[in-house]
């Protein structure tokens, strides 16, 4: 009986053809990790959704495309190594017309645009936007908006090669501290560590706190270096409250 031996196919090179010389060192530079990896045609898939179209979608390029993966044997010797072509149609390059803000009622619009780094007549950097956004979700998060949601609506002009986006704020309802446990440490320490903690109950929930806290809640109580916390945030969408563990081990 023979052993059947299936070869590995391993990536050599990569190329993009229709990508225009701007564009071909962050391409290429997204594409180094696939250096010798194997070739298989639902990872070329995740490589183009992940590393490549963010090239372009951060200038401007909003409709840019990537066609079916191509590879052609380049060796074939113990293994067979191919280069790899990513056929690309980048489509017009958006320049930014203005951003509208709207369903916002805890922070002024004028608040909220200093989070964005898009600028009238440059191009459209969708991947800042998205950054952007997530910082916008987490401003909502240090007042209680926990679940506050950024929608962002491109009106594209190809006429013009231009884009306005409509920014659609869903702020949710207001999340509110509940109780504080802690446990692992003796009563002492635990009640000292209470009152260095200032959101009390009823406040509403920062969810930056607990980050900042962790910096100095040692202060005064004799903990710092001896012990590992375990923090615990659990939310009750009934009541719109966070409960929050602090459960300390001794370091080992």
């Amino acid at each position: 009986m023979y052993k059947l031996s299936l070869r590995p196919i391993l990536i050599r090179n990569v190329e993009f053809p229709g990508a225009a010389p701007p564009e071909v060192p962050a391409l290429e530079a997204a594409a180094k990790p696939l250096a010798g990896q194997d070739y298989l045609r639902t990872k070329m898939r995740v490589q183009e959704r992940l590393d490549f179209l963010p090239v372009y979608y951060s200038r401007g390029y909003l409709k840019a495309q990537f066609g079916d993966a191509q590879a052609k044997v380049a060796e074939d010797g113990s293994q067979t190594l191919v280069d790899v072509s990513f056929p690309v149609v980048p489509g017009l390059q958006y320049k930014v017309t203005g951003i509208q803000w709207a369903g916002n009622a805890v922070f002024p619009p004028d608040q909220l645009q200093q989070l964005i780094h898009l600028k009238t007549g440059e191009p459209a950097n969708a991947v800042q936007l998205a950054d952007d956004l997530d910082q916008v979700k987490k401003l909502y998060e240090t007042k209680g908006y926990l679940l506050a949601q950024v929608n962002p609506s491109p009106e594209m002009d190809d006429s013009q090669a231009t884009v306005r986006y409509d920014l659609n704020l869903t702020e949710g309802d207001l999340y509110r501290m509940g109780k504080l446990e802690i446990d692992g440490i003796n009563p002492e320490s635990s009640k000292k560590l209470a009152t260095q903690w200032q959101m009390k109950a009823g406040d509403p929930f920062d969810d930056s706190y607990m980050s900042r806290f962790f910096k100095t809640m040692y202060r005064d109580i004799g903990l710092r270096g001896s012990w590992n916390v375990v923090p615990k945030q659990s939310i009750n969408h009934q009541d719109r409250t966070v409960a929050i563990g602090l459960h300390f081990m001794p370091k080992t």
